[in-house]
């Protein structure tokens, strides 16, 4: 073997030296001025043959630096250059990654679910139930049954089984100087405000893919956090600011518009709070109405919300938190049109857009369309069918009460005991029952069916189990009982699964959940719903979860 290829491994362990981390180019020099003024490299530079006297003159002396000095000399050192790694972020050990990543967050979660959907067998299954979301989200009803082509009704009697997915992706920024912004992306079968289930085998089946989308965009301004309190003000869509349950809001809901909230802690484990908002619900669309020339005015609808309360630590393991919150509905409700030709199905009225455009079940409804002359005319004269559209009958004028009271049984259990109760202050029974045409009672002799829809409702809910619920084996069991009457919360927004969604619905919930590796978790619910007033209406539903979240 030649002399070049002996050697061609040791010039490749020089250059691999040479391409140290930077962090560590101090302790090359300071091992290299340890070299230099030993002993031993001093001997080495020596001259063999005695020097003469002159010579001897010009020589210079090093001192010598014992081991112990050039040990905390060198440890001195390194331990500078780290500080300052890690200073300027850029060979810090513990940082796996440059500064600028860690203003981005990411979460997120998936759920698999087994549902299966049952009904009573005395449900009334003859028209009892129209599906007005149905209706008012597509062409108009025919109240005279000439054209049957938009008749809708929902599913009360037919049980049904649906594997379902929900999947959410969700990205926070903090911008510096108290800003953030972030948006989340979610699955679902449809833009619906209370659910991001989406049905496996659904939209088209035959493996097809699904929609995704934008649950989440908002700007926050938060110059106030931590223990000196909070104070923020976000922009967008984002979640709903109120400490609330699952019960007059779902749990999935997201609210747009503009809120505030601020808390400030007094001492003695007292922490008052406020959150305040304001939330368009729906804006007239800007051609309305499409077929006519002169278009109609805008009829916009608002959410006007306040909260006030306190989360209060009575100790380190009991506490409090409770809340006063006002929700005003503002044009909400369903409006009397001006006379329209309402024998013509492609006609608008000019208060369509007071309809919903979302609902799910339990609310009192009224047709909102008045026929013309002609229309009148016609009906008259032949068979001619009376196109309608169905608003809601009430006002929503929502004061609700929250409270959560939480103790710490032991080192490995939880009790916490949730209540929440709402009244809605702009039902008017005798107003309403002038033109409701669901949520009667039973007629009279005469056809009289008085009008029995209400304005209150409540839930009470038991939960035992581990003090923290992340990790694996942590559990938790509950209990819980709802009644929630026809008219006491707009049933758009309301839980989307007691009851297969809505209102005018009591019963039971019980659950039990358990985490089967850190933030891997298993559930078991049964959601057991009857109607309070109005035709029989009976529904159970058996859902299996697991989920995944980080």
């Amino acid at each position: 073997m030649s002399t070049a290829a002996l050697a061609f491994p040791s010039m490749q362990k020089r250059t691999s030296m040479l391409r140290l981390d930077r962090q560590w180019w101090p302790l090359l020099l300071v091992g290299l001025c340890a070299w230099v003024a030993s002993p031993a490299r001093a001997q080495q530079q020596a001259p063999a043959s005695a020097a003469s006297p002159s010579e001897t003159d010009s020589v210079k002396h090093v001192t010598y630096l014992p081991e112990s000095v050039k040990a905390e000399f060198k440890e001195e050192l390194k331990q500078e250059v780290l500080d300052q790694a890690k200073r300027e972020g850029w060979a810090s050990p513990d940082s796996a990654a440059p500064s600028w990543t860690r203003r981005f967050r990411f979460s997120g979660d998936v759920r698999a679910r087994f549902e299966r959907d049952l009904f009573g067998v005395g449900n009334a299954n003859s028209g009892e139930f129209p599906d007005f979301n149905a209706i008012n989200t597509g062409s108009p009803f025919d109240v005279n049954f000439v054209d049957i082509a938009n008749e809708r009704y929902l599913n009360v009697d037919q049980a049904r089984t649906r594997p379902r997915l929900r999947a959410r992706l969700g990205l926070t920024v903090d911008l510096g100087q108290g800003f953030s912004t972030g948006m989340r992306l979610a699955s679902g079968d449809g833009s619906t405000p209370v659910s991001t289930n989406q049905t496996l085998g659904g939209s088209g089946g035959n493996f097809s893919k699904y929609q995704i989308w934008l649950d989440q965009a908002f700007i926050r301004y938060e110059p106030i956090k931590g223990d000196p309190g909070r104070l923020a003000l976000s922009l967008g869509r984002f979640e709903n600011p109120f400490f609330t349950f699952d019960f007059v809001w779902d749990e999935d809901l997201n609210v747009d518009g503009v809120a505030f909230q601020g808390e400030l802690p007094l001492g003695g484990g007292f922490r008052p709070f406020l959150s305040a908002g304001a939330f368009p619900v729906f804006t007239t669309a800007f051609a309305f109405s499409p077929e006519q020339t002169a278009k109609f005015p805008s009829l916009n609808k608002w959410l006007y919300a306040a909260q006030l309360g306190a989360d209060w630590r009575l100790t380190p393991t009991v506490g409090i938190k409770f809340g006063a919150a006002f929700y005003y509905f503002h044009n909400i409700e369903g409006r009397q049109s001006d006379p329209c030709d309402t024998n013509l199905k492609t006609t608008s009225c000019n208060t369509d857009e007071s309809r919903p455009s979302f609902a799910q079940k339990g609310n009192t409804y009224f047709a909102i369309r008045t026929p013309s002359a002609a229309a009148l005319l016609a009906e008259a004269t032949s068979l001619s069918p009376r196109y309608q559209y169905f608003g809601l009958a009430s006002h929503f004028r929502e004061l609700v009460g929250t409270v959560r009271f939480e103790v710490g049984v032991s080192e490995w259990l939880k009790l916490t005991l949730d209540g929440e109760g709402v009244r809605n202050f702009g039902f008017s029974p005798s107003e309403i029952g002038e033109v409701a045409l669901n949520n009667r009672g039973h007629c009279d002799i005469n056809g009289n069916c008085p009008y029995v829809g209400g304005r209150n409702g409540y839930e009470a809910r038991f939960i035992l189990g581990s003090p923290t619920q992340s990790q694996q084996w942590d559990w938790n069991a509950s209990a819980a009982y709802r009644y929630l009457e026809s008219d006491a919360v707009v049933d758009a927004f309301a839980d989307s699964d007691f009851g297969l969604g809505g209102t005018n619905l009591r019963g039971y919930i019980l659950t039990v959940t358990v985490w089967v590796a850190n933030n891997v978790s298993f559930r078991a619910r049964w959601l057991s719903a009857n109607q309070i007033v109005g035709p029989t209406y009976h529904s159970d539903a058996l859902q299996l979860d697991m989920m995944a979240r980080f």
